[in-house]
Order: structure tokens, then C-alpha cells, then sequence
């Protein structure tokens, strides 16, 4: 199904500054009797519901180019500030999302100027006069389209989006004129980024259209969570932070108040153990599939917001003891020192759940650069001012977990975006950092295993087609004359499918069968994977081995690319 166009991109822009000013997240209904995900039947998304997921789309890289008219000493900075103009237009258009990169946006590298004629990098330019630089880039931007957006797009595409010449005068030369006025956060040159509305009526800011340009395309796959490092002390540790929703004294009748009496509730029904005491709030537990879950709920009275001081050693010990951390509370411009300042990360993978509004483009940079890159964190967040309450996303990711633990970790990101999507109604919320994780159910994502003395590797590039919603499938067989009786058998599997969630694929031999891929996947573009199979041990290789590729839906199509088999002694 592809209804709904939309372009996401992981990119540039840094993080204001200015005194902390309450962005209103969390919506003014709460439902008391929502259905409790712990006791649903685990579902997966169909395909008419699934409209897009963010930022598991088709990977590319984008330039962003333009001018800036700006005093000598804030030249340096000029382009991270064009971009966060371009940030809000591009959300509020509903067309592009821009993810708060500094590191990459203020890059001796990245950042290049136009100088007679010649781009020089950011590096070589600080020799230069200011009056020197008026024209920049930014290259390889890390980026997302969207699959719904995919259709014709390709390298060199463009898109534009209106943003102030003088960036750092916009207060002075435009006043109100070209900012969407919000009655909690007074007007100022530090936060004029985020109401920036250059289609407002009597709006006089000089404005050109940036330019971002797609200079590559990255293939699309399939990842999961870094199962194996959340389970490998056979305990997997999460913490929900209930910060206050409304304004003024916390009480019982707040929604963060309300949601955390409820996921307490819902934990109880789905069997979850509360304990007598806990070192914060309130901590719950369950063994599944061998694994202790533990769950840690903070209300609102343990810890309320990025602006919470008092309880701010609540904050670090959510942050540095669990390896989930979700959290739904006020965001506040100029308090990302929360999120970094104020914590000393652990080395252990996490995963974090930011429900907050501007999650995605403004409190990412802060935790990544924290946890020191991506190797040890996934971050998902979601792109608009959040609507959705902890329960509607933290609940549906926790209740995938559980389905993961008892089903052989076979929840990918995009099964739990597509049940986060499901709750929460829309398709805001999306992964950061996920591209490469090398977890996978079947093996690896990341490389081959390691050589066996006496493994011989047999291949195959049928390019045979998948016919379309057919029982029978796709086959191609590989004949092995070697007799070599089985230790080990590795799948490396590349296969070109439009919608891989459609995808049953089983290999036979000798009268074994082992299903290798079981409808996973969602709408990813396209199988590139090594499996290590276990089905064939003792076995004599000697003879045909037959992959068969079912595709049991209806509108996509594809095509086995090559395959090949790693069989050791």
C-alpha cells in the first residue's frame, strides 16, 4: 500500500540555545479504558495499515547549499542555523524532516564554502576573511525517504524550502511578521527557528530557497534490536518516565499522573509481578522465554521534566542503570543539557523512547553524542509536537519485546513501528541508528561468520522471478556433488521484493526443511542476509538443495538475485 508521501532526512541542524521554553507535548484526552497490550493478541500491521515507517525507508544521502548574509564571527555556525529554519518549514509542510546533527552540521569536513569559484572545505576557510564566505554546502548528509515518497526519486533530485538570508537578525529586521506566535514560549531571536513561518501574510524577512540535493541512494534492509546484547546477563532492564503534562501543581487528574496508574494496571494484567518495594516509583517483573524483564515506572512526582532539578538524581539513575529508557514529558529549548551535561552514559547497548516534541530534531544529538556513536544506542523519537501519551508508544514497544522473547527475537524494527503506528494512530514516530545493527535472528547482519577448516561454498544467480500472491512460489536448486557430512550450514541470501513482509522462504534437502524467512520485515525493499541454518547438522551435503520463495500477498513482486551456501564439516 502506498498512499502517503512524505520525505524524512537525518541531517544537520544544531541545537538552540536561549532560556528553556515549554513545548507542549502529550495530548488533552487521555483514554482511561484503552485496550492493555500485554493482553492483546500480538498482531502485525497489514499493509493497508502501515502507510510509512520513520526512518526505515529507502537510506540516501542529501546536500544541503545556500547563502547567508551574517556578522564575520557567527559565519562558522551560519549553516547548522540556516538548517533549523529549514527544520520547522519542512515539518510543518508535512514534506521533510531534518534530525539535529551538530556534529555533522558544523563539520571541519561536511561544511564547505564557495570561494572564487572553488569549494573549500570549512577546514581551509577559517583562514579566509568573513566577507569571503556567502555561499555553503553541507555534503553527505545522512537521509531517509520514505517509501511512500520513493517513486522517482533519485540521485540528484531535488527539494527547497524558504529560509531567512540574515538568520541571526530575523527578530530585529522581520519582528513577529514571519513567526507562528505560541502562547508559551515568548517571542526571541533564540527560539524565532521554531515558529518560523515565511508564508505568513505581511511576512518582509528576505528568504531563498535552500537547496538539498539527493546524492546517493542506500539500500534498504531489514534490522532488529540488538537482542543478544540485551539479553546476555538474562535480564532485560526498562524505565518509563512519566513526566507532568499540564501546567501548574501536579495532581492526580494529570495525564502523566493518569498514564502511569495505567501502565501499572496493565502490567498486572499481563502478569508482571509488582514488587513490595523499589529503589524509585513503582518496579515490575516477569520472566520470559528464560529472560527477567524488569520494569521501572517514574510518575511525574518522581521525576516531571527537563526543567526538574530537584529530582534530577532520579533523571541519572533511570538513564545510567536501564538499558530502555522511555520517556513523555515537556521538551524544553535550551534544557538538552539533561541529556547531556547532566548524565555520564553507561557503555551497555540502549535503546531510547523520546515522546517529548522535538525529539527527533533536537534531543538525538545530545544522547548520541553521549553514548559516543551509534554502536551502543537506538534512538526512536518521533518527528511532530508528540499528541501520543508513554502508554501509546512505550507499551506497544515493551509488548513487542515480550512477543521477541517468545518467539525467537523474530520483531524487527519495523514490527514494533508498525504497532507504535497502530496505537498511536499516525506514522510520527521512527528509528534512529538502526541502519547498521548487526542482530538478526537467523545470524549476522554484519559480515559472514568466521571461516571453518574444510567449508566449501557453493553458489547461484538464478535472477528467477517471485510470482505475485502465488502458493507456488519461486524455486531454485543448487546440486552439491561433495560428501561432506554436516557440521554447519550458512545461508547467504539476496533476494529483490518490493514488500519482503509478503516473503515465506524455506530451503530442503534431503528431506529436511528449514523455514529461513517467516513473513518478516514489513515493507523493506529487498533481503541481504547471511542465515545460519541448523536443521542440516549430521546430514551428508551430497545432493540438491532447493530454495523456495513464497510471496503470499498481493501487490508487490521481486525476484531471487543470488544465493549461496557455506556448508562445513
Amino acid at each position: 500500500m502506498r498512499t502517503f508521501s512524505r520525505l524524512a532526512i537525518a541531517s544537520l541542524v544544531s541545537a538552540c540555545g536561549g532560556a528553556a521554553e515549554v513545548l507542549e507535548t502529550g495530548s488533552s484526552d487521555f483514554n482511561e479504558s484503552a485496550a492493555n497490550p500485554f493482553t492483546d493478541a500480538p498482531t502485525t500491521a497489514g499493509k493497508a495499515d502501515t502507510q510509512y515507517f520513520n526512518p526505515d525507508g529507502i537510506e540516501v544521502e542529501v546536500d544541503i547549499e545556500g547563502d547567508v548574509e551574517a556578522p564575520d564571527y557567527k559565519k562558522a555556525d551560519a549553516p547548522a542555523v540556516i538548517g533549523q529554519y529549514a527544520l520547522t518549514y519542512l515539518r510543518q509542510n508535512k514534506e521533510i524532516y531534518l534530525e539535529s546533527l551538530a556534529e555533522q552540521a558544523t563539520s571541519d569536513d561536511r561544511v564547505e564554502w564557495l570561494v572564487d569559484g572553488t569549494w573549500l572545505s570549512a577546514r581551509e576557510a577559517k583562514a579566509l576573511e568573513g566577507s569571503k564566505l556567502t555561499h555553503f554546502r553541507i555534503r553527505g548528509i545522512n537521509a531517509v525517504l520514505l517509501h511512500e515518497a520513493s517513486n522517482g526519486v533519485k540521485e540528484g533530485t531535488v527539494f527547497t524550502a524558504p529560509v531567512p538570508i540574515k538568520p541571526h537578525s530575523i527578530m530585529a529586521d522581520a519582528g513577529a511578521g514571519c513567526a507562528t506566535e505560541d502562547g508559551h514560549m515568548p517571542l526571541d531571536q533564540s527560539i524565532y527557528w521554531y515558529l518560523w513561518n515565511p508564508d505568513k501574510s505581511g511576512c518582509t524577512a528576505r528568504t531563498q530557497d535552500l537547496k538539498i540535493t539527493v546524492s546517493k541512494m542506500l539500500p534498504s534492509k531489514v534490522t532488529y534490536p540488538e537482542y543478544d546484547l540485551l539479553v546476555a546477563d538474562g535480564k532485560v532492564t526498562m524505565v518509563v518516565l512519566f513526566g507532568q503534562i499540564g501546567d501548574g501543581a501536579i495532581t492526580d487528574a494529570d495525564i502523566g499522573v493518569r498514564a502511569f496508574n495505567q501502565m501499572a494496571r496493565w502490567l498486572k494484567d499481563g502478569k508482571f509481578t509488582e514488587a513490595t518495594s523499589a529503589p524509585v516509583g513503582k518496579r515490575f517483573s516477569k520472566v520470559v522465554g528464560g529472560v527477567t524483564v524488569e520494569v521501572d515506572l517514574y510518575s511525574p512526582r518522581d521525576f516531571s521534566g527537563l526543567s526538574d532539578f530537584a529530582h534530577i538524581g532520579n533523571f541519572r539513575k533511570a538513564l545510567t542503570e536501564h538499558e530502555i529508557v522511555a520517556y513523555d514529558g515537556h521538551s524544553m529549548l535550551g534544557a538538552s543539557d539533561f541529556w547531556s551535561e547532566q548524565v555520564t552514559y553507561p557503555d551497555f547497548y540502549q535503546v531510547f523512547l523520546y515522546g517529548g516534541c522535538l525529539g527527533y530534531e533536537y534531543y538525538i544529538a545530545p544522547i548520541l553524542a553521549g553514548k559516543g556513536g551509534w554502536d551502543k544506542v537506538d534512538i526512536m523519537s518521533s518527528v511532530i509536537e508528540v499528541t501520543a501519551n508513554a502508554n501509546e508508544y512505550a507499551g506497544p514497544f515493551l509488548a513487542k519485546l515480550v512477543q521477541a522473547l517468545e518467539n525467537g527475537y523474530k520483531v524487527s524494527w519495523k514490527d514494533i513501528l508498525g504497532a507504535v503506528r497502530t496505537r498511536v494512530g499516525d506514522s510520527t514516530f521512527g528509528m534512529s541508528g538502526v541502519r547498521d545493527n548487526c542482530f538478526a535472528p537467523g545470524g549476522s547482519l554484519c559480515g559472514g561468520s568466521q571461516p571453518v577448516e574444510g567449508a566449501k561454498t557453493y553458489e547461484s544467480t538464478p535472477g528467477v522471478a517471485i510470482p505475485d500472491a502465488s502458493a507456488k512460489g519461486a524455486k531454485d536448486t543448487l546440486a552439491v556433488e561433495d560428501d561432506i557430512v554436516i557440521g554447519s550450514v550458512s545461508l547467504h541470501l539476496q533476494i529483490d521484493h518490493s514488500y519482503v513482509g509478503d516473503l515465506t522462504i524455506t530451503l530442503e534437502h534431503g528431506g529436511s526443511k528449514v523455514t529461513v524467512w517467516d513473513a518478516e520485515g514489513g515493507e523493506a525493499r529487498g533481503i541481504d542476509q547471511r542465515f545460519e541454518l541448523k536443521g542440516f547438522a549430521g546430514e551428508s551435503s551430497k545432493g540438491d538443495w532447493t530454495l523456495k520463495v513464497v510471496d503470499g500477498a498481493a501487490q508487490d513482486d521481486g525476484s531471487i538475485t543470488a544465493w549461496s551456501l557455506t556448508i562445513a564439516p
